[in-house]
């Protein structure tokens, strides 16, 4: 096997992680359900290795910890080798968290979670998760930068919420959320989908009824992401009031487009190509709040598409930007 291959393979994956990442995706509940071993338990991971919230872990894993974290969630039916930059054979793997400890002196954490599993119930773990591995971080913890990628950023507002009523301690030490495709109002293509399956359900013929069933199989993470207000599992949760951004950190609300020109058709109707840009402020009450304190920024990248946001050098400068400037 080659060096890149090796390279490779401490970051992105085995194609295996790759098909089990996507398992969970589509069926992860039911992998869940049934105790099957292929369910993935979140973890955070360590060159492709899941880490253990042990100080003696941390330490071998991180011999030069630092006061500053940055925490990367992926999104759906992917594993961290989303993150890892495209590259000839001769670079070195990079991706956003190790070019922020090698620029900014953050120590990354890359999470790796069932995301066919419902939002509420990953945000809820790794809310636990987060809090449980600064008890035992080697070092006091003084800043906290999140980034979710797509269903990710979901993720992180749901542990937000979860972080803040049960009072962990990791919660006011977040002062970047980044949330870069994340379907905040909701992913279309879901919205598609779950239009397809009631209307497959309506026709009285049994092939389409199999259809159907087989359509509505999709896991409850990927029927989560047709509202952007299943974000805990409390009844507050209905009218999304529960899930407001946390006070105190700013959010940065990365927006990709198919096109180089965001303002035309194709741009406005697809977005990145599965996720829309965010509705106005306006429209969102507790948005509005937060974008008057001026706590909310939207960034629109012509022309990169909805996975190249988890990799692109340009998304990287303006990640940098804001750690360095605010």
């Amino acid at each position: 096997m080659s060096g890149h291959r090796k390279n490779d393979s401490a970051y992105a994956g085995h194609w295996t992680d790759w098909s089990v990442s996507v398992l969970n995706g589509v069926l992860g509940d039911y992998l869940c359900e049934r105790d099957n071993g292929l369910a993935i338990e979140q973890m955070f991971y360590h060159r492709n290795r899941p880490l253990a919230t042990t100080t003696e872990s941390l330490r071998a894993a991180y011999p030069h910890p630092t006061a500053k974290l940055c925490i990367l969630l992926h999104g759906l039916a992917c594993n961290e080798g989303v993150w890892v930059f495209r590259r000839t054979q001769d670079e070195p793997a990079r991706c956003y968290g190790t070019l922020l400890q090698q620029e900014l002196g953050y120590t990354p954490f890359f999470l790796r979670y069932n995301t066919g599993l419902p939002i509420a119930v990953n945000g809820r773990r790794f809310a636990g998760l987060l809090e449980e591995m600064l008890a035992c971080y080697p070092v006091a913890v003084e800043e906290i930068v999140l980034l979710g990628h797509s269903m990710g950023g979901l993720v992180v507002r749901s542990a937000c919420h979860y972080g803040t009523r049960m009072k962990h301690g990791w919660v006011n030490k977040v002062r970047h959320a980044f949330y870069l495709g994340t379907p905040h109002d909701g992913a279309d293509l879901e919205v598609l989908g779950a239009l397809a399956t009631s209307l497959l359900q309506t026709v009285p013929h049994p092939l389409t009824r199999v259809i159907a069933k087989v359509l509505n199989r999709r896991s409850r993470g990927i029927k989560d992401l047709r509202r952007s207000d299943r974000l805990c599992e409390d009844a507050a949760s209905d009218d999304g009031s529960a899930t407001p951004w946390i006070p105190g950190a700013w959010h940065h609300l990365f927006v990709g487009t198919l096109t180089d020109d965001p303002q035309g058709v194709a741009s406005q109707l697809f977005g990145d190509g599965l996720v829309r840009p965010p509705r106005s402020p306006a429209r969102n009450p507790a948005a509005a709040e937060q974008a008057e304190s001026r706590r909310v920024h939207v960034t629109v990248f012509p022309g990169v598409h909805h996975m190249g946001l988890a990799n692109d050098p340009g998304v990287y400068e303006h990640i940098k930007l804001h750690c360095m400037t605010e």
